[in-house]
């Protein structure tokens, strides 16, 4: 297309920007890989982030597109990507230069129209160095509440308005945003948050990198991004920690276009984004190529004012944490924060997918002037003209292995109160599955058959392709047959309860390292050491010394989250672990599992929590009376119920 033509539509939804991007990258003749990302979409569907390839491999000079850092934002960095790819000046490269185009890196967030990821993550504040303390943004405390409202309506969203009206009065909305906008590690249910350690998109940005740039010298970077700045303009900015090399290069090629912005402690700038913000792409693009001079640089399109956006992202927090997402409100909201980022006016759009085409044209013409100081003389490796997957979900091809959870027509009575009457479940490695029902219909009880809490009457139960051998006791009933065999099973099965059951004399981290000590026979100082990086991970690193009792509910159910992964347990199984929580400390807990299920975790959870359970799971089952009633997956068993039972259930939930 021509950059003045009529803009293609702004697709809103992932599958149609997802199939509208690999039908041009074919049509192009790129090499088309695929990372599927561990959750659905809300319709169920797979969610990943597609690479185009438009060259060789060996490639030393290279153009990277990014779109979808934030997910919102994502059909605007789609759009550009999908167009650019679309042009026939791209068919012929040199062998020396190539495109790689990275769609939708946080597919998460575009399927789900959030700007943050799965884990409430701005994944543009989670390139820090994790191995180093994390930053401290010591003014956000104390605006947390301000910002983070709880309710919609009522005297906390009155106090929260008030103080936010005071500090944007006194530190001006440039002021407030430098300090709400810097990105904060402290309160995972909070705005801009950094993260508790590398997300899925970060570890999937660098493993492209490394996979398809390891040979590139020359590289120039885009960062697709929209809503700071002045309506309808696209600015070109690149964003650096420190002076580099690129940046000399950058002002070469695009002259006063370009914006260079210098983040840091109270560093300021006019462009609309956080200067005082660590963890940006651009950062970490280029310290994923050390061996290449490096050009980052952000697209920024503009859209309403400062104080509207933010009010947006914040509606938003508020109804991911404790909103209805199908309700009408929950729907204004979700259409306000896509309008924030997206506005529905054709000017807008023409004019920012035409200059965004326009600065790739232009870094491709100087690009191909580069000289090379060096010849290659690496391996080539050629295009494929097949998709590679990397870090996929469980495949079908995979479930012929042995399940990590195989259970078979599993009873279970007390007394003559039948609370199992033949349930049978497989759990493959990798897979998330959440058994819902109506209280006592024996979700709970089942988890506990699983490692032996409690003793079935009848079936098999298997871990890892081990039976748990059972043999007839006097009453009648079953038991084990080898004890030291049970708790050997044990060990690899973790399991979170409903009430924490932490030990009330021993100190958080004594918690963590009793098992591991007494159990795994480890070292303490090894066992420490596991349990203070398994605080950090479930956002609790401060509270190392600190007694159950003088924690929140949901700190202390994270901290019963850490004890089980001490174990390194092969399979998890979450007994309602949301259900003693405070409905305000439900969230936090949701998204460390969120996390765990997005590493690869094999979990079985029992839940009231349906959405989530519709957004984490591979497969459902709804159990009724004892039985299952009905399984599948999420977006079948949610959306098309077949059981009158579950359809009525859903009803009373839902």
């Amino acid at each position: 297309m021509r950059h003045d033509d009529p803009p293609p539509a702004y697709a809103g939804d992932f599958a149609a920007l997802r199939q509208g991007f690999r039908e041009a990258a074919e049509r192009a003749g790129a090499e088309l890989s695929e990372y599927v990302h561990p959750l659905n979409g809300p319709d169920g569907g797979t969610l990943a982030t597609d690479v185009a390839l438009l060259g060789r491999r060996d490639a030393r000079k290279l153009i990277v597109l990014i779109s979808g850092t934030h997910g919102v934002e994502g059909p605007f960095g789609s759009t550009c990507q999908t167009a650019w790819l679309g042009q026939k000046n791209l068919r012929r490269l040199p062998d020396d230069t190539a495109i790689l185009a990275i769609h939708l890196i946080n597919p998460w967030g575009t399927a789900w129209s959030r700007r943050v990821n799965e884990d409430n993550v701005d994944l543009n504040r989670n390139f820090i160095d994790w191995s180093s303390s994390m930053p401290v943004n010591n003014g956000y405390a104390g605006l947390h509440d301000a910002v983070a409202y709880r309710e919609w309506e009522g005297p906390d969203r009155v106090a929260a308005d008030e103080k936010l009206a005071i500090a944007r009065r006194r530190l001006g909305h440039a002021g407030l945003a430098a300090i709400v906008e810097a990105g904060q590690y402290e309160f995972a249910d909070g705005m801009f948050y950094g993260g508790g350690g590398p997300v899925w998109s970060n570890r999937t940005l660098n493993e492209i990198l490394k996979t398809f740039a390891r040979e590139a010298r020359q590289v120039i970077v885009f960062d697709l991004h929209t809503g700071a700045g002045p309506y309808g303009y696209p600015a070109l900015l690149s964003v650096a920690s420190s002076e580099h090399e690129g940046l000399a290069w950058g002002k070469s090629i695009f002259g006063p276009a370009l914006s260079t912005v210098l983040t840091g402690l109270g560093a300021k700038t006019g462009t609309g984004i956080a200067a005082t913000a660590t963890g940006y792409v651009s950062d970490a693009v280029r310290k994923a190529m050390p061996n290449a001079r490096v050009l980052p640089l952000v697209v920024e399109c503009g859209t309403l004012d400062g104080p509207a956006v933010m009010e947006a992202v914040q509606a938003d927090n508020w109804l991911h944490l404790f909103g209805k997402l199908d309700s009408p409100l929950g729907k204004r909201i979700r259409d306000t924060l896509r309008s924030a980022f997206i506005p529905d006016d054709p000017d807008w759009q023409r004019t920012c997918l035409s200059s965004s085409l326009r600065y790739f044209d232009r870094a491709l013409t100087d690009l191909r002037t580069v000289a090379l100081d060096e010849t290659t003389g690496s391996e080539r490796v050629p295009p494929t003209a097949r998709a590679v997957v990397a870090d996929p979900v469980p495949a079908d091809e995979a479930k012929t292995t042995t399940p990590a959870v195989q259970i078979d027509e599993l009873h279970k009575s007390f007394g003559s109160l039948l609370v199992l009457k033949g349930v049978n479940l497989t759990a493959h490695a990798g897979e998330v599955i959440s058994m819902i029902g109506s209280s006592g219909s024996g979700k709970s009880t089942f988890l506990r058959c699983i490692n032996l809490l409690e003793q079935p009457d009848g079936g098999k139960v298997a871990i890892d392709g081990e039976l748990i051998k059972m043999k007839p006791l006097s009453n009648g009933r079953l038991g084990p047959a080898d004890m030291a065999q049970v708790e050997r099973i044990r060990a690899r099965v973790g399991m979170v309860f409903q009430n924490f059951n932490l030990w009330p004399h021993m100190t958080v981290v004594e918690n963590i390292v009793e098992a591991p000590r007494h159990v795994l026979k480890e070292p303490r100082e090894k066992a420490i050491e596991h349990a203070h990086a398994l605080l950090k991970k479930v956002g609790l690193a401060d509270k190392h010394a600190h007694y159950p009792g003088q924690l929140s509910g949901g700190q202390q159910q994270r901290a019963a989250i850490a004890r089980t992964l001490a174990m390194r347990p092969k399979v998890i199984l979450f007994d309602e672990p949301t259900s003693a929580l405070d409905p305000e400390l439900v969230g936090e807990v949701l998204r460390v599992i969120r996390q765990l299920a997005e590493e690869g975790n094999t979990m079985i959870l029992v839940t009231h929590e349906m959405q989530f359970a519709r957004e984490v799971s591979h497969k459902v089952l709804f159990l009724h009376q004892g039985k299952v009633e009905e399984e599948g997956a999420p977006a079948e068993l949610f959306g098309s119920p077949r059981s009158e039972r579950l359809r009525q259930f859903l009803a009373r939930t839902l």
